[in-house]
């Protein structure tokens, strides 16, 4: 019964603050604060190269995300957990890494691998 916002949606939902969790404990990159340092200073430390495979990365969790709320409200699915959502974000990743060149490639399809056994490992421990 209330608008819903981008930041909600992809920053302070309680998924999104999960899916955020996962990538804090897999890559030790903190969660943005909003979504104007999202796409601003977010990532303005990081080095240049690392910073544009982050960003192929969080494209495709913001895309997955989106999904799973388009899931929710139109097909009425309702039992989606922060695993599809992060298993859907790591194929597209992994399609995207086929426009790269190979060393990327290798390194986002690696990440991906990280990133889903980070998530399985917390899954089994609290469900």
């Amino acid at each position: 019964d209330h608008d819903e916002t981008i930041q909600h949606l992809f920053l302070e939902c309680p998924l999104a603050k999960l899916l955020w969790r996962t990538i804090h404990i897999a890559f030790n990159i903190n969660p943005p604060v909003d979504i104007a340092s999202l796409f601003g200073t977010w990532l303005a430390r990081v080095e240049q190269i690392t910073a544009a495979r982050i960003r192929i990365g969080i494209c495709a969790l913001l895309w997955a995300i989106w999904n799973c709320r388009n899931d929710m409200i139109f097909n009425r699915q309702h039992t989606l957990t922060f695993l599809q959502v992060i298993f859907g974000a790591t194929a597209w990743i992994c399609t995207w890494s086929l426009l790269t060149h190979m060393d990327s490639r290798e390194l986002l399809v690696t990440r991906c691998n990280q990133w889903k056994m980070v998530a399985r490992v917390i899954f089994n421990r609290f469900g």
